[in-house]
């Protein structure tokens, strides 16, 4: 069942048409980048805000994980959003508006040390993590304590480059309590030019043993609310980025800085643990590869694909690596494979 597709940029008019063929909703898709800004003001954010339900847990180490839902009236099935580096929740709140229709509740986490979880570190700005499995327990914790008390239906994971990692280890110890994962740009091999990548884990290990871990990277550094569109490696939607930037200045509690050596080592050893424990990830997986991705590796990502039994891999041309914050056309096409795969994986049948 492992199939692999490149999307081109026709994709877009052929999934709406199907779509429509379909019956599928897409009334959920009404901000286009040109009115963007206006939508989230005018739609986008009153609809999170007034729908999603803010909550928080406590983790085994005594931090606090932020969290919003939003219960679906009668749910047929549970969507987990587990974001990637930087992100937090308000950053999806297109995407979930874009989602609104399906009859499923969705959840989504701010992960430790990002958001408006817990930071580690008295600088706020340094992404950090003690160990890489307290990403993977934290989301155990999660879905044991806030979720499954309120699951209706099957569970899928939605998850972004770190995230997809994250949702990868904990699907492969609880195959059982998921029924699907959808990966966006899964970050199961990191760009660490001009270092190769042994070279970049052993300067990693060697600054953690030396008590450096703490430490920003070589020529990283504080979040840069200046930082100019056209340096960036994540998207080549103006629109997305601006407005990203600007949900950051409405709430500077969301920023985050580059990672420190121990971040970096703490991945090496998440994504060295995934590459060896995956055999049991046998749920339907739809795994989305950004065509033009520059910060993670996609020859990793097509690896674990082949592997695995039920793993379907499209590759969407031209898109960087936030495939779900791209170009409108690029975007929509992810919309509605994901709109597609919940709609065959994510939901109860009748």
């Amino acid at each position: 069942m492992r199939r692999r597709r490149t999307i081109g940029p026709w994709g877009a008019a052929l999934f709406l048409l199907l779509a429509l063929l379909l019956g599928l909703p897409i009334r959920g898709r009404v901000a286009t980048e040109s009115s963007l800004a206006r939508d989230f003001t005018s739609q986008i954010k009153p609809f999170f805000e007034g729908h999603f339900i803010e909550g928080s847990l406590a983790t085994r180490d005594g931090l606090t994980l932020r969290y919003v839902k939003r219960p679906a009236a009668h749910p047929q099935g549970v969507l987990v959003l587990v974001p990637g580096r930087t992100e937090f929740a308000a950053k999806y709140a297109e995407l979930a508006y874009d989602l609104r229709a399906l009859p499923v509740s969705i959840y989504i986490l701010d992960l430790r040390g990002q958001g408006l979880s817990s930071r580690m570190l008295a600088d706020h700005d340094k992404g950090y993590v003690g160990a890489f499995n307290d990403y993977v327990d934290d989301l155990a914790r999660f879905l044991d304590t806030v979720v499954r008390p309120e699951q209706r239906g099957p569970l899928v994971l939605l998850a972004h480059s770190l995230g997809g990692a994250i949702a990868c280890l904990y699907a492969d110890a609880h195959p059982e309590r998921v029924q699907g994962l959808i990966l966006c740009s899964p970050m199961l091999a990191i760009n660490t030019r001009p270092l190769p990548a042994f070279a970049a884990r052993l300067l990693a290990g060697g600054m953690v043993d030396l008590g450096l871990g703490d430490r920003y990277l070589p020529r990283g550094g504080p979040y840069n609310p200046k930082k100019p569109f056209a340096r960036n490696d994540l998207t080549g939607s103006r629109a997305r980025f601006d407005l990203n930037r600007r949900l950051v200045a409405e709430n500077p509690a969301n920023s985050l800085g580059s990672p420190t050596f121990a971040w970096l080592y703490q991945a090496f050893i998440g994504m060295g643990r995934l590459a060896a424990h995956h055999r049991r990830l046998t749920m339907p997986i739809l795994l989305l590869q950004a065509g033009d991705d520059t910060v993670v590796g996609n020859a990793a990502q097509n690896d674990l694909c082949r592997k695995l039994p039920h793993c379907t891999l499209i590759t969407l041309a031209g898109a960087k690596h936030e495939i779900l914050m791209e170009r409108d056309g690029i975007r929509n096409q992810a919309i509605a494979l994901i709109r597609d795969f919940e709609n065959t994986h994510g939901e109860a049948r009748p």
